[in-house]
Order: C-alpha cells, then structure tokens, then sequence
C-alpha cells in the first residue's frame, strides 16, 4: 500500500505540470475558445493542488487521510462552467472562430494529461483500502472525467462546429 503524503505528492507534480501546460497553451492561442478553455483548467489544477497540499498536510501531521467532509473541495459542474466557457467565447467571435493551427497538438497534449490522471486516480482507488482515500481519489477522478469531457467538447466543436451544432440539438428532433 502506498503511502498517501507519496500518492499527493505525485499528484500535485501532475496538477502543476497539467496547470503550466494550460496556461502556456491559452497564451499561444488565438482562438478565444481554447483560450478560456486553457484558462479554465488551469485554474482548475490551481485548485486541485490546494486540495492535495492540504491532504499532504493533514496527513503528515495525523499519519492518515482526512475524510473528503472535512476538505470542503469547491465541487465545479462542468456542463455550467462547458456553457459558461461558451457563452463568453462565442460573443467576441461570432460565428466564426479563428484557425489555430497549434490546437490539434495542444488539445491532443491536453487530453492525455487528464487520462494519464484519470488513470493516476483509478489505480489510487484500486491501492487503497481506507475509505478517506477512496473518496478523495472519486472526487478527483470524476473532476479529471469533467476536464477531459470539456475539452472533447471544445475540440469538437472547433473542428466542426456544424457537426457540433446537430448533434447538439438533435434532442429535440428526436424527442
């Protein structure tokens, strides 16, 4: 069993690193739709690695993880914050978005630190037998899902925004 200071230890480096990405990512693009989308996350991860440091510290002091009741972490919806995101985008630009040809790689980058997490946390929750850190690794697991859906979506869109637009409302076609 791993000790949980080493597990928040590891997880705040790929809190940071994500973080730096997200805000290296949102000042090399054009696009006002990655761009807050960029931004958000990273404040996201900003957020995240406060939660962390607080389980750190309450667990080097007490030798165990305290219960996620305790933490009081800000539990952010996505679908609001997606439409947020959205909604303020799309006004500076209108229908149409600015090409950025460096938004395939980022957005492919940016996908893979929030698998690489989601998988961090699933295996956290598999190495573990106390219930503290198995909710704490749900929590984190099901923002990280939140991250990785926002960002499929912002890319969809981007990359056919038609397309997007369809299968958005196709809902109400089909009842």
């Amino acid at each position: 069993m791993v000790d949980v200071c080493e597990v928040m230890r590891k997880a705040m480096e790929m809190e940071e690193d994500a973080r730096e990405f997200y805000l290296q990512s949102a000042e090399e693009s054009s696009n006002p739709l990655a761009k807050q989308t960029f931004q958000a996350l990273a404040g996201w991860e900003v957020e995240h690695k406060k939660l962390l440091q607080s389980v750190y510290d309450e667990a080097d002091a007490t030798g165990s993880c305290p219960a996620l009741t305790e933490l009081e972490p800000e539990q952010v919806d996505m679908v609001n914050e997606a439409g947020r995101i959205f909604e303020t985008a799309l006004e500076e630009v209108g229908d149409t978005l600015a090409n950025d040809p460096t938004l395939d790689g980022a957005y492919a980058t940016a996908m893979e630190k929030e698998r690489k997490a989601i998988r961090f946390y699933k295996a956290e929750i598999e190495n573990t037998d106390d219930e503290n850190e198995k909710q704490l690794y749900e929590f984190l697991l099901g923002q990280e899902r939140g991250h990785l859906n926002l960002l499929a979506t912002t890319e969809e869109y981007l990359n056919d925004t038609k397309y997007w637009h369809f299968k958005e409302e196709m809902w109400m076609a089909t009842g």
